[in-house]
């Protein structure tokens, strides 16, 4: 009988090692599915900062009390190479290894293309391997936008931007927005009546954007299959324009600050390794601060006008909008 007592507290001893083995593998590769997801959703959800930052005005200049402005504008986001990949190194994962002999590999990021990499790592004695997540595979992202702005008292314009949802390849990117601006030059003796315009501008933009990709089998029946970026991104602008006879010449220097909350999909097993996952990736810092530069110009015909903006920063937009402006000349307006 002690003899089989002691047999079986070494059975004991011997089993919870290989469960806690186990679980330290598992924590390993989370934190390295951690550092990976962040690796490969980080450059889209800074592009979606950049892609709802441009267009939001046409000039400084102040409208009329209950003029109202209806736009419809196309939205083209230009990707650069830099940002369509990133380096996987061995050195900085814990569990998870390149196939093969190589310890680095250049795999693409959500705006990259199809290159993947084959990864592989281990629970225990049990081996798996998977495929890197392959990227949106464009060069540039483009889609449309309906915006309205509305002239409210001492030179304030109210603006609200909605984007349906649209989906390029398996990518879908939404938007909400509203913003205020203000004539700065009616305060300013020698700007009031002159054809230069200032103004500020802050904004408040709610935006989705998602991605599917090739399923990701892990051990213990856990399933990765697609990434989620839920963005809040204010924007304080300070714009100047020109009246040229029909042109508005305007240009527009930018801060944007962006929180970002990031979910991971797929199909739950054995272990909640996607909850892991999602509860890691937003206990770390989804904080951006970026700045940004506008150059654009309006033309104006009759009632309607024209426009194109280009934004720059880390990323490059393009803004083409068609306007109409309508101003009920009847309603009372209130001194400045």
């Amino acid at each position: 009988m002690p003899i089989s007592m002691r047999n079986l507290s070494l059975l004991f001893i011997f089993s919870t090692s290989i469960a806690f083995a186990q679980l330290e593998d598992v924590g390993d590769i989370a934190e390295d599915l951690v550092f990976l997801s962040g690796q490969y959703v980080d450059p889209a959800a800074e592009a979606a900062v950049y892609q709802s930052s441009g267009g939001w005005f046409t000039s400084a200049k102040k409208k009329e009390l209950w003029e109202v402005e209806v736009s419809i504008q196309g939205n083209i986001l230009f990707i650069p190479n830099k940002n369509r990949d990133f380096l996987i190194n061995e050195d900085q994962l814990q569990n998870i290894e390149i196939q093969g002999l190589e310890s680095t590999a250049l795999s693409p990021t959500a705006l990259g293309g199809d290159n993947t990499v084959v990864l592989e790592g281990h629970i225990g004695d049990d081996f798996f391997e998977f495929d890197s997540p392959e990227g949106l595979n464009e060069s540039y992202v483009k889609h449309a936008q309906l915006q309205a702005g509305l002239g409210l008292w001492y030179g304030t314009t109210f603006i609200v931007r909605y984007s349906p949802k649209i989906k390029f390849d398996k990518t879908y990117y939404q938007i909400l927005g509203v913003g205020l601006q203000h004539n700065i030059s009616q305060w300013i003796p020698f700007l009031k009546d002159s054809s230069f315009d200032v103004a500020g501008l802050i904004t408040y933009s709610d935006y989705t954007v998602s991605d599917n990709f090739s399923d990701i089998k892990l051990p213990l029946g856990t399933v990765l299959n697609s990434v989620k970026v839920d963005g809040e991104s204010f924007m304080f602008n300070v714009i100047a324009s020109k009246q040229v006879k029909n042109f508005n010449f305007s240009t527009a220097l930018g801060l944007t600050t962006t929180n970002f909350e990031y979910t991971i999909g797929g199909e739950v097993g054995a272990l909640d390794v996607l909850s892991i996952l999602n509860q890691a990736l937003n206990e770390a810092d989804n904080s951006l601060n970026n700045f940004k530069i506008d150059l654009g110009v309006d033309y104006k015909i009759h009632d309607f006008s024209v426009n194109t903006m280009l934004t720059f920063g880390k990323y490059t937009n393009l803004i083409f909008g068609v306007n109409y402006n309508f101003n009920n000349k009847k309603q009372p307006e209130l001194s400045n």
